[in-house]
């Protein structure tokens, strides 16, 4: 079992993204603990993407989700996706796919933990995507559910924090949650957690 932490130990803002407005939540969030599956990766070099995506496909085929759930028992359903760099300097990360969990007894050494400290956070919900087989055109697009990810991810960075009245926090760490709202619903979405300070 790997730690990968060693360096870290109500209002709402609207906002449009393609013709839907999302209202994100500012909220505090407490300390918690997360425990899964993760891989290795680089920035630099530009194979982020590319693990990222094949970490996520074998993910399915090795059947982590079932083991990480029945081994863990965790207290609530829904992964957290984060990435944890390896230090301040360095641009190797962690990406660790995993679920909340009440303490480190149960995790198998095939298993990361860490340790996301409190932080406030903007919450954004990802736009509504039809992943239904009979969805959009008839059949559910698998490149849709990413897309309205990337979009959100890419529209907090470079158009809401320019009024939001926020920055974001860089001692903290921003994360993915998927809950059930996410299997493959007419309404498929998920949550991105942005931790923000005010602005001064």
């Amino acid at each position: 079992m790997a730690g990968v932490n060693s360096y870290i130990t109500g209002e709402r803002n609207s906002l449009k993204l393609g013709g839907c407005c999302m209202v994100p939540t500012i909220i505090s969030k407490p300390s918690f603990k997360v425990a899964g599956y993760g891989i290795k990766t680089n920035i630099a070099d530009g194979s982020f993407t590319k693990d990222i995506a094949a970490f996520w496909n074998n993910y399915d085929i090795n059947g982590w989700e079932c083991k990480m759930y029945d081994q863990l028992n965790p207290p609530m359903h829904g992964e957290v996706g984060i990435c944890v760099p390896e230090s301040r300097e360095s641009e190797s990360l962690v990406y660790l796919l995993g679920v909340i969990v009440e303490d480190f007894e149960k995790p198998t050494p095939d298993m990361i933990t860490l340790e996301v400290p409190e932080a406030t956070y903007a919450v954004f919900t990802t736009p509504p995507v039809d992943m239904t087989i009979g969805g959009k055109n008839g059949k559910a697009n698998q490149e849709d559910f990413p897309n309205a990810i990337s979009k959100t991810w890419k529209y907090v960075f470079e158009e809401w924090f320019k009024d939001s009245g926020y920055e974001y926090d860089e001692t903290k760490l921003d994360f993915e949650f998927y809950d059930e709202r996410c299997h493959f619903r007419p309404d498929t979405v998920m949550d991105i957690y942005v931790p923000v300070i005010k602005k001064i």
